[in-house]
């Protein structure tokens, strides 16, 4: 018997049936996403509890050389571009002509 006819055969039963086989359904679906979810929580609340263990001071230790790498190139980075910046307005301002023409402005009708 395939899974099709397994399907027609449901859909010929009465209503009521039809919604015991859907909330059965539901129940089976539910009961393994909690049971997944469950062993997962187990697995992360096991290395959250291991790396309770080291101590915070070994978490700073470790931490703290990835933490002055990152603040000081994002540092860096935020003075070079000013700098770039500052370089492409001086020779934009260089290259325009020193002599400004006043606009005209258009006539009203």
């Amino acid at each position: 018997m395939s899974l099709i006819d397994f399907i027609q055969k449901i859909q010929r039963k009465p209503r009521y049936f039809r919604l015991q086989v859907l909330w059965l359904a539901v129940f089976i679906c539910m009961f393994f996403i909690v049971s997944i979810w469950i062993v997962s929580l187990k697995h992360s609340l096991s290395d959250v509890a291991a790396e309770k263990d080291k101590g915070p001071l070994e978490k700073m230790k470790n931490e703290a050389p990835s933490l002055k790498k990152t603040l000081k190139a994002s540092i860096g980075a935020f003075f070079e571009e000013n700098l770039e910046s500052r370089e492409e307005n001086i020779e934009q301002v260089s290259k325009e002509p020193r002599e400004i023409k006043p606009a005209k402005l258009p006539l009203a009708k």
